[in-house]
């Protein structure tokens, strides 16, 4: 099981605000695309949403190598009260900001394809992602402050998504200040504080310097990952991230010492929300989502029957505004490869492997 960070009580939370993500390129706009509509009209069909279908795992070790297994994978511990957040920052291992790479989805990808037992679980996608991805197009319609921009290839009728994060931004969101670092790491502590390498908590050692429930130290490089196929609408997605059976939200106080613990499944907080005020409908999210991935796809489709060769197109996201798609030109494809082996943001042997290179 794997467990999201533990969530702060609002009159706490101390998150930092982000900037707002501005278009890229300054000068002419694109066209407008998908508006946002909530609530959903009455007389439109919800969007109907599969189940999703595991299809593989795999782990990233202390030095971000990726490995298919699960070594990475914890079990779920109860944490004691009282514990100290800021235990061990010090210590800290943070993952170097990169940019929105899938190359490694598209290793799971490639050994599924290549697996003569699943193969057909992946004929006729229409969406590779990560889960991150898929997620700030399901909540955009929600979205208030935070814009977003992403960049996009069709690949044979496949469309492949990659977050675009700019130098700028990235130095940003590396060089947090320490107030804000602090509580983000109070998230992380807490995970460690949830989690063990065993089913049961292992008894108090009277000759461990660590606080009883600690873990390890944070190495933010260690991650597991769930890949699944799943569908929105008639589209077949292919995404990886990690997965959360259960929520498990952890209170502090402003010193950052955890004092309760509440716990939520995730397949029912959908039912527990609905009909609330101000809460969120997942009937819009999967509405809009379809449309978005709708528009995408025909206006690519449209304007690259009078051009050749592989195109990459960036779309963003301003809340309040909808969204904006636009092909980029030969410098900024040449800054999206970043001086790598790729074509657009595909790893050139990935490219090779669809018989792209022919």
């Amino acid at each position: 099981m794997n467990l999201k960070r533990g969530r702060e009580d609002s009159h706490h939370s101390e998150e930092a605000k982000r900037a707002k993500t501005e278009p890229s390129t300054p000068g002419k706009e694109p066209p407008r695309g998908a508006n946002i509509t909530r609530p959903l009209p009455r007389n439109v069909v919800p969007t109907p949403f599969q189940q999703p279908t595991q299809l593989a795992t795999f782990s990233y070790t202390p030095d971000r190598e990726l490995v298919f297994d699960n070594s990475a994978m914890k079990y779920y511990v109860e944490p004691p009260r009282g514990v100290k957040l800021n235990y061990g920052y010090d210590q800290w291992i943070k993952q170097e900001e990169e940019r929105g790479r899938i190359d490694n989805l598209l290793k799971a990808l490639s050994r599924v394809r290549s697996d003569p037992t699943r193969h057909t679980a992946v004929k006729e996608l229409g969406v590779v992602s990560w889960r991150g991805v898929m997620t700030k197009i399901l909540t955009a319609p929600y979205e208030e402050r935070d814009g977003w921009e992403l960049n996009v290839m069709n690949v044979d009728g496949t469309l492949y998504f990659e977050e675009y994060v700019s130098e700028a931004r990235a130095v940003e969101k590396q060089n947090m200040n320490p107030r804000q670092s602090m509580q983000t790491y109070y998230g992380y502590a807490f995970e460690s504080y949830c989690t063990a390498d065993t089913p049961r908590r292992p008894a108090p050692d009277p000759a461990c310097r660590d606080p009883f429930g600690w873990s390890g130290d944070v190495n933010n490089n260690v991650q597991w990952c769930s890949v699944v196929r799943t569908k929105l609408g008639n589209t077949r997605i292919f995404i990886g991230g990690e997965v959360d059976c259960e929520i498990v939200v952890g209170f502090r106080t402003p010193a950052g010492v955890v004092s309760t613990i509440q716990s939520f499944k995730t397949v029912e907080i959908p039912r527990m929300v609905r009909g609330k005020a101000s809460a969120w409908d997942p009937l819009v999210c999967l509405d809009w989502a379809g449309r978005f991935l709708t528009y995408v796809r025909q206006r690519m489709a449209s304007e690259e029957k009078t051009s050749s060769g592989p195109k990459v197109w960036r779309v963003w996201f301003m809340p309040g505004s909808g969204i904006r798609l636009r092909e980029l030109n030969a410098t900024e494809v040449v800054d999206v490869e970043h001086g790598e082996d790729r074509i657009g943001f595909l790893p050139r042997w990935y490219w090779t492997e669809l018989g792209q290179g022919r």
